[in-house]
Order: structure tokens, then C-alpha cells, then sequence
């Protein structure tokens, strides 16, 4: 289980990724146990999933009822955003099978995990702003596009650090990743509508 130290380490680490500090590596655990416990991470965006959940409940009229009164949509959300979380952890078992760079999966992941938690509790901010009512769907989608890119360069340099790639091949490793998310969250959301 994750625990407050690490949590905290973590986090920290995944705000020098995001401002490029590469001394934010040092936060990390990187072992097996380390690894394991950054896919229990997925545990701490409970809040990420609620708001996304709430949004979804917006987006198809359902605004008025309760967040968790629909166990098929609340299914598939959380099944979207488990599988956002997942996608390019499994691609890039792919990807990195018979490479040099394969050695280097377990930090990648560390890493990569860690700073998805952190983007999606920092990507929520938006959507609960809108969701209070303090600002309209324009700036929401403003500020959520200027924190995305922030969270992909957070991205493309956890890649280049601990795959020790080219700048050019950690675009490659985050487009990937983006790609997958807005894939995975286009089924979902498509999913949704077919539900709703």
C-alpha cells in the first residue's frame, strides 16, 4: 500500500518532473514494490474520477441527480479513467520489447504513473470550478488546455529522463500516451451517451 511518505515523496517528484528538475528522480522508489505501488496509486484520483463522473452527468443532462446513482455509467467512467491510467504503461511493453531501452520500463512507469496522478488531480481543478458554477465552459477549457500541456511537457520529460531518449523520441513516447487517453476517453464518453 501506498503510504504517506511515499505519497508525499511522490507527488514532490512529480513537481520537479513537471518544472524539469531532474534531482525530482531521487523522490521516486524505484523498485519492484515501488512499481506495484504506482499502479495502486491509481487509488489516490478517487477525487479525478468523481469530477469526471460529475461532468460526464452534466455533459448527458443527468446534472440534478446524484453522482453515484448510475452503477452503469459509474462503471464505465470509472472503467475509462482506469484504462486512461493503464493504456501506456501496457503500450510500452510493446514498444520497448527487444530494445535497449527495455531495461529502463520500471522507472518509466514509476515515473509516468506518478505523474498522471499528479496531472489528474491538477486537470480536476477546472472541471470543479465549472461544476461550482464559478466560471463557464470556455475558461474551464481554457485553463484545462493550458494545465494539459503542462502535464504533457511533465510527460515528455519524465520519458527523456528515465528512458534516456532524444527529446524528439520523448514527444514520440507522449504523443503515444495523449493518444491514447483522448481514445480512450472518446469510447467512454461515446459509451456514455449510449447509455444515456
Amino acid at each position: 500500500m501506498v503510504t504517506a511518505d511515499e505519497f508525499g515523496r511522490s507527488l514532490r517528484g512529480a513537481a520537479d518532473i513537471l518544472t524539469r528538475r531532474p534531482q525530482g528522480l531521487a523522490a521516486f522508489e524505484m523498485s519492484e514494490a515501488g512499481f506495484r505501488r504506482s499502479f495502486q496509486a491509481i487509488g489516490l484520483t478517487l477525487p479525478a474520477y468523481i469530477v469526471s463522473l460529475a461532468v460526464e452527468r452534466r455533459a448527458l443532462g443527468l446534472a440534478d441527480a446524484p453522482v453515484l446513482s448510475d452503477v452503469p455509467l459509474d462503471l464505465l467512467v470509472g472503467a475509462g479513467h482506469l484504462a486512461g491510467f493503464l493504456a501506456l504503461p501496457l503500450a510500452m511493453i510493446v514498444v520497448l520489447r527487444g530494445t535497449p531501452f527495455a531495461a529502463r520500463y520500471m522507472p518509466f512507469v514509476i515515473v509516468t504513473n506518478w505523474v498522471a496522478v499528479f496531472g489528474s488531480l491538477v486537470l480536476a481543478g477546472p472541471s470543479i470550478l465549472l461544476l461550482l458554477g464559478i466560471h463557464g465552459p470556455e475558461l474551464a477549457g481554457l485553463v484545462t488546455l493550458a494545465l494539459a500541456v503542462l502535464v504533457l511537457e511533465a510527460h515528455w520529460f519524465a520519458a527523456k529522463a528515465t528512458l534516456g531518449i532524444s527529446g524528439w523520441q520523448a514527444a514520440g513516447v507522449t504523443l503515444l500516451g495523449l493518444l491514447l487517453v483522448l481514445a480512450t476517453n472518446g469510447l467512454t464518453d461515446l459509451l456514455a451517451r449510449q447509455l444515456g
